[in-house]
């Protein structure tokens, strides 16, 4: 599981230059939002390896004829160009070349919902500034799993339970968090969102989701493997649910693109 985990940890392509005191960088990084900023500009929401969460303008960003025209779409990988003034938290976007472009995915309504919940779980849960190459590594996967056909539930319950392990707010499904005895593979799993954590059955007190062997297995496999987008793995409803309550228990509300997402699709 361990090795896992550091594998969303390797790799950067960040490069930057200094002059007098303007520090231009060009770096990988998705799209996580914009919004207005005057009449004609925006300000960008960026996803990069080594600086996390940024925020940026882009000048002339609001016009049919803007050179950022159709490069702002959420999820959309691009090399970014910005410079960066000590002292100032607003870096100052240069251009943005798609690496690879968000908007094939957006033509089904899943796949389009999805890709804003991506991007606001993003917002929500990497820091600014810091380094944040495992959340690139894992945003990338779950591209990547899109494009290549993969089931967007499975895809979106994969994303939701690496998230929060990510941000150390995910349970360990190997340890009861009522005794601490160790969870054998063999024990049926309850996730109690009070504690919140996966305990076994005389731990429960009060209401609890069990866990069905096929999503048990599930979530054993998401924590140890890259997501395979030609399996059609079970219990990936259970899944969701426990991650909806870790998450919310967190941020003591649900986000806006999750609601929507649910009250659209009856997720």
């Amino acid at each position: 599981m361990s090795n896992y985990l550091n594998s969303f940890g390797k790799g950067s392509e960040a490069r930057a230059h200094h002059n007098r005191g303007v520090r231009l960088q060009t770096a990988d990084a998705f799209i996580l939002g914009t919004h207005p900023l005057k009449e004609r500009d925006r300000i960008v929401s960026l996803l990069t390896r080594d600086s996390g969460r940024r925020r940026g303008v882009a000048r002339r960003a609001r016009g049919a004829r803007s050179a950022f025209l159709g490069t702002l779409e959420p999820m959309t990988e691009a090399r970014v160009m910005f410079f960066e003034r000590e002292g100032r938290e607003l870096v100052s976007i240069d251009s943005i070349d798609p690496i690879r472009p968000s908007f094939p995915l957006s033509k089904d309504l899943e796949r389009a919902l999805l890709l804003s919940a991506f991007a606001e779980s993003l917002e929500t849960f990497v820091s600014d500034s810091d380094p944040a190459e495992p959340f690139y590594r894992l945003a990338r996967h779950a591209m990547d799993s899109l494009f290549a056909g993969a089931p967007p539930p499975a895809v979106a319950a994969y994303f939701d339970v690496w998230i929060l392990k990510l941000s150390g707010l995910f349970p360990s499904p190997t340890e009861c968090a009522g005794c601490g005895r160790p969870l054998e593979r063999k024990t049926t799993l309850y996730f109690d969102e009070n504690r919140p954590g996966f305990i076994e059955a005389e731990c429960r007190h009060g209401e609890a989701i069990r866990l069905t062997d096929e999503g048990a297995a599930t979530l054993r496999t998401f924590l140890s493997s890259p997501l395979d987008p030609q399996a059609r793995p079970g219990g990936v409803a259970e899944l969701a649910s426990v991650a909806r309550r870790a998450r919310r228990n967190f941020l003591g509300h649900e986000l806006k693109s999750h609601r929507v997402l649910a009250e659209v699709l009856g997720a």
